[in-house]
């Protein structure tokens, strides 16, 4: 399937894949019981004087169900982490327990009914929701504001492997705002863009690894000249994809095979978002910036 763009395509109302809205579910401070409004945050500092865990990726290795990624979240102001997770055997986790977020995210933490009295405590001491509960819905919530690495953990299950990370980080910026905005929460999205521009014809790889599996496209992003063909080559793995754009470019057929089965030229500069739809609210979601 081929395409060819005639004129601007103007971007706007980019649409994310958020987090579900919690507001509605949450207990009250240390009560358990549901709460007509969110709770009050509290605010996070790093300590500038504790280093106590010096290296996260050796101390998380024997957190439970965590699998070496981070879960990358957008720009949401709200998210969502599951106290008492049940896992594989005879254990409980955080769920994620890795997480990334933009500074200005409240994260609550909400509490099933497993394991156990459970408590959420930072490790440097920056956050404390106090003394172990096991009532379930109960939540305890943080904001953070400022950019750093804040381990943490259920103080009872410890040594157990009950423990987590919340990393905040400012989102890349690639000098494209609505790309960013797009592809913040993208596994491997660093701000950086492939560059094409001496090229009339480019490839992506539709399916290739990333975002929990096969679910990404490579390049990311590619920045190309006006006139450019990009064709898209499905690898025939993780499932069936699709190309979809914002706006009227328009959106393939969804396939499973292996093969090039969709391409377009692109006759006008602008920035074009698109999205794999099976799979874009895990993430698969890329970019091409067309410059004259």
């Amino acid at each position: 399937m081929r395409r060819s763009l005639s004129r601007r395509q103007l971007l706007q109302g980019v649409s994310f894949a958020s987090v579900p809205a919690l507001a509605a579910r949450l207990g009250s401070g240390r009560s358990g019981s549901p709460a007509a409004a969110t709770p009050t945050p509290t605010t996070a500092t790093p300590s500038s004087t504790d280093a106590p865990v010096d290296d996260l990726d050796a101390w998380l290795a024997d957190a439970n169900g965590y699998d070496g990624r981070s879960r990358n979240v957008g720009y949401d102001d709200l998210v969502e982490v599951l106290v008492g997770h049940p896992i594989e055997g005879d254990g409980y986790a955080f769920d994620p327990p890795a997480v990334t977020v933009t500074p200005g995210t409240t994260v609550v933490w909400r509490w099933l009914d497993h394991g156990g009295p459970h408590n959420v405590v930072a490790v440097d001491g920056s956050f404390d929701s106090g003394e172990a509960t096991d009532r379930p819905n109960e939540t305890y919530s943080h904001h953070f504001e400022t950019t750093g690495v804040y381990p943490y953990v259920s103080e009872p299950r410890r040594d157990d492997g009950l423990k987590g990370v919340i990393r905040v980080r400012k989102p890349p910026e690639s000098g494209y705002p609505d790309l960013d905005h797009w592809l913040v929460d993208v596994d491997g999205w660093d701000g950086s863009l492939a560059d094409r521009t001496d090229s009339d014809a480019v490839s992506v790889t539709v399916g290739s690894p990333g975002n929990g599996g096969n679910f990404a496209f490579d390049p990311l992003a590619v920045r190309c000249s006006t006139g450019t063909t990009v064709a898209f080559e499905w690898t025939g793995d993780g499932g069936a994809h699709d190309i979809a754009f914002q706006g009227d470019i328009g959106t393939s057929d969804i396939y499973s095979e292996s093969g090039r089965h969709f391409e377009v030229t692109f006759d006008e500069p602008g920035v074009y978002l698109y999205a794999c739809r099976p799979h874009e609210g895990i993430g698969q979601r890329g970019g091409i910036v067309v410059e004259e």
